[in-house]
């Protein structure tokens, strides 16, 4: 009886091993969008990271950094301005085996560099990837941003922005 209760939970214990993977994936992206106090919009091409845990339910939990490589401010009533974005946003996603993935990711910080100052605040994302194709995942997000301070002073009204941000990335799993 003692060797029978040995070999099953051996059997048990070794039958369902655990599966979980560090999901690296850098990406590559355009976003576009549309500010508001100032009425404008927002361009620019940035750079990505996104560092997970995956775990065999589907689901990955981890961090999105994304830098803003090239960008532009073009309100109506002033000329163009250089901007740089610089988030780094927790993320919850999911890996549907129907080639789609789908994440939400909330900002524990957004900057945005300009040549006038700098404005921080927070920013929510949510973005979906088509992933039929071999070695890379083709994306679509939604970017809200709320800018509370100019230069580390409180701005009276919250500059606002949404942007869409199409991108290209390599998904890894380790």
């Amino acid at each position: 009886m003692k060797k029978l209760l040995v070999v099953l939970a051996v059997v048990l214990g070794f039958g369902s091993v655990s599966h979980a993977d560090v999901l690296v994936e850098p990406y590559l992206g355009y976003e576009f969008g549309k500010t508001t106090d100032p009425d404008g919009k927002l361009t620019g091409s940035q750079l990505g990271l996104r560092l997970a845990y995956k775990t065999p339910l589907m689901l990955w939990v981890g961090a999105d950094y994304t830098m803003g490589v090239s960008g532009e401010v073009d309100p109506d009533s002033t000329p163009k301005e250089d901007a740089k974005r610089t988030t780094l946003s927790g993320v919850v996603g999911i890996d549907f085996p129907i080639l789609l993935r789908a994440w939400l990711g909330v900002g524990f910080t957004n900057d945005l560099k300009l040549d006038s100052g700098k404005l921080t605040g927070k920013n929510m994302k949510l973005g979906v990837g088509f992933t039929g194709l071999p070695f890379v995942s083709l994306n679509l997000e939604y970017i809200k941003d709320t800018w509370d301070e100019f230069d580390g002073n409180s701005l009276t009204t919250d500059a606002q922005n949404e942007s869409y941000v199409l991108s290209v990335s390599l998904p890894l799993e380790f």
